[in-house]
């Protein structure tokens, strides 16, 4: 690793100056005051119909494995459920493109968590826009909209699904710049560890507020399910790409 300091936020924080601070909650103890923050909204989409589920499920699961994602929710916009992320960066701005080279070596660890969560939700779409790094803040995945059900048309979700389910995440811009494979094992049983009844709990959300279907929240679950027990062949797959790596030390990892 590098010998610059770590963040003194960890790896994932926002600056005060982004905090707008309001009059305090009523009845409330401990002094709590309500705040404006800097955040981002996906509505609905006609043309891209799944990108709501997508990018809440993803960050959902992200929250879970602990990559550093930016937190979310599903919100009411209007007459449909969106979802909204709290933004990430300096003074409420939008942080400036990351550079992976930097925070291959600045910071492997988490770089291998964000590349574990885009092989687990089958995300291809990783690019210098949607992954930020700032020493002074850290890191933050966001934008998760061409993940899982990807931009299929509604109603060809399942299919788009069952279409991708063996593929592994190829030419990850991340890899190349990864210095150590060390870090995998333990996100993989990270992710590993993580229960169908929590994945339930995530998808489902999404079925009941309407933006999927029963079938296709099912279908969601047993893609996860499926893929989550596959991540080491995926990353054992990659081997070629990891050109920054001296020392190969991972197993398979298990799978079907």
């Amino acid at each position: 690793m590098s010998g610059k300091p770590r963040s003194p936020v960890g790896t994932f924080g926002y600056q005060a100056a982004q905090v707008n601070l309001g009059a305090m909650v009523e009845g409330s103890s401990g002094g709590v005051l309500l705040a404006q923050l800097a955040a981002y909204a996906r509505p609905v989409n006609p043309d891209f119909p799944y990108c709501v589920v997508n990018d809440y499920v993803s960050t959902a699961l992200g929250l879970a494995m602990g990559v550093p994602v930016p937190p979310g929710a599903l919100v009411k916009l209007g007459s449909e459920w969106g979802f909204v992320s709290l933004g990430f960066g300096e003074l409420g701005k939008r942080p400036p493109p990351a550079d992976f080279e930097e925070l291959g070596a600045d910071l492997p660890w988490e770089a291998t968590g964000v590349v574990v969560l885009d092989q687990w939700i089958s995300n291809s779409d990783r690019h210098d826009g949607n992954l930020a790094y700032m020493p002074s803040l850290g890191v933050a995945a966001f934008d998760h909209d061409q993940a899982l059900f990807g931009a299929c048309p509604r109603g060809e979700g399942i299919g788009s699904l069952r279409q991708v389910r063996e593929q592994r995440v190829k030419q990850h811009e991340l890899v190349p710049h990864l210095p150590t494979v060390e870090h995998f094992e333990s996100w993989v049983g990270r992710t590993q560890s993580i229960t169908r009844a929590e994945l339930n709990r995530a998808v489902g959300t999404c079925s009941g507020a309407n933006l999927l279907s029963r079938a296709e929240a099912e279908a969601l679950v047993d893609f996860l399910a499926y893929r989550q027990l596959n991540l080491g062949r995926f990353i054992q797959e990659s081997y070629p790409e990891f050109t920054g790596v001296t020392a190969w030390t991972l197993d398979s990892g298990g799978g079907e």
